[in-house]
């Protein structure tokens, strides 16, 4: 009988600067390394049957990450992390184990928070750079509309992401977002990282991002973590 899993897992160190397709790779050889009764697609070319919620930006690191896997048997969920953690490379741990319910991770995915370290920027670890950044924050927050260009899968277009913006805050020398993830919206942390920036000093890099969470919305409209 199989038994469809959800695993919380992080990334960071080395592992940030592999692209999604690579890290597929990693994951998968990691499952084969750790034994377990990992359930394969049917045809001529079977695989593994994993999915990830959504893919990391190259050079991004990932506190809370997610990842649906489905396999042939029940185990202990602790025999599961310890299986994995095991042979697992430097960067990727896996953090918990439990039963995948609803929608798959990558189709439920909507809302997915950042932390930015704003002193990666210079500039704006002055008294007049925070300054600016709490205006330029304050008046994203304030607006009822933000047209910019995007880029979409039908070329550039101009785009109110104002709606995909839930939240914008500094907490302790890092900035905080909280935005639209997923298949249906998504908007880009750079994207905002840069409009914030703008004017101020220099854009932090993506390497100076981190995603700390992924949810998806609840019966009652809420965000509930995946």
């Amino acid at each position: 009988m199989e038994n469809k899993l959800r695993l919380r897992f992080s990334k960071a160190d080395t592992l940030r600067y592999i692209g999604h397709l690579d890290f597929l790779r990693v994951f998968m050889q990691t499952i084969r390394r750790s034994c377990l009764p990992i359930a394969y697609s049917q045809g001529f070319n079977p695989h593994q049957i994993i999915s990830f919620a959504l893919p990391l930006p190259l050079g991004m690191e990932s506190v809370h990450d997610y990842v649906d896997i489905t396999l042939t048997k029940d185990l202990l969920y602790e025999r599961i992390c310890w299986s994995l953690n095991c042979v697992a490379p430097v960067g990727l741990h896996i953090l918990d184990v439990y039963k995948a319910k609803g929608k798959p991770a990558a189709s439920a995915t909507t809302v997915a928070d950042y932390l930015v370290d704003v002193g990666a920027a210079s500039g704006t670890h002055t008294t007049d750079g925070s300054a600016s950044l709490q205006m330029k924050i304050s008046e994203i927050l304030s607006a009822e509309t933000l047209i910019i260009p995007k880029k979409t899968k039908s070329g550039v277009k101009n785009t109110d992401i104002r709606p995909d913006i839930f939240d914008i805050r500094v907490e302790d020398n890092a900035l905080f977002l909280r935005l639209s993830a997923g298949s249906s919206r998504f908007l880009n942390p750079t994207l905002v990282t840069n409009l914030l920036y703008e004017g101020i000093g220099e854009k932090p890099c993506v390497s100076a991002m981190s995603r700390l969470e992924l949810y998806r919305t609840g019966d009652n409209g809420e965000i509930v973590r995946l």
